[in-house]
């Protein structure tokens, strides 16, 4: 709505409202009035009434068929506030739906991702292994060879400390 909300005056029939007793007309005691729709949505036929008198200054009778368009406003907006609640259970649903698949998705990936992570470590820490101990086999096999030049060594020299020493003699 915009800043030509009716007065306090205009509202004194809807139940939310604060009886305004200075603006209450003096005339016959209106009846209360029940809103039209339970949420408190739409205008009375009495809201109405006041609003053309405050605005065009023109006084509108009860049974003037004018005022059966408020009657058909306020069944549309129950219609509607009724369709816009379908509509949002609908919504809901299908929104949990998707993010229910969403989400499956989501953890079939992470668990894919982790097996694929674990097989990747498990098999890059077999390679390194394998490949350490093929690194150590052949030091092994030149720590055998320098060992054994390291004892042919020594006995050589063994063996020339001698010759000197019996050609000393």
């Amino acid at each position: 709505m915009s800043d030509d909300l009716p007065p306090d005056a205009i509202l004194q029939n809807r139940p939310d409202a604060t009886p305004a007793a200075d603006n209450a007309p003096q005339s016959s005691p209106a009846p209360q009035a029940e809103p039209c729709l339970p949420d408190g949505l739409g205008l009375s036929v009495e809201d109405v009434r006041a609003l053309l008198a405050k605005k065009h200054n023109l006084a509108v009778p009860v049974d003037d068929p004018l005022l059966m368009m408020v009657t058909i406003q306020n069944a549309f907006l129950g219609a509607q506030t009724q369709l816009q609640k379908r509509h949002e259970k609908a919504l809901a649903a299908f929104m949990g739906e998707q993010t229910a698949t969403y989400m499956s998705g989501v953890e079939k990936s992470v668990s894919e991702l982790r097996k694929t992570l674990s097989d990747v470590t498990i098999n890059g820490i077999r390679d390194a292994a394998s490949d350490f101990a093929a690194t150590l086999s052949g030091f092994k096999t030149t720590l055998y060879i320098c060992t054994a030049i390291i004892g042919l060594s020594a006995l050589l020299n063994v063996a020339v400390f001698i010759l000197k020493a019996v050609q000393d003699v």
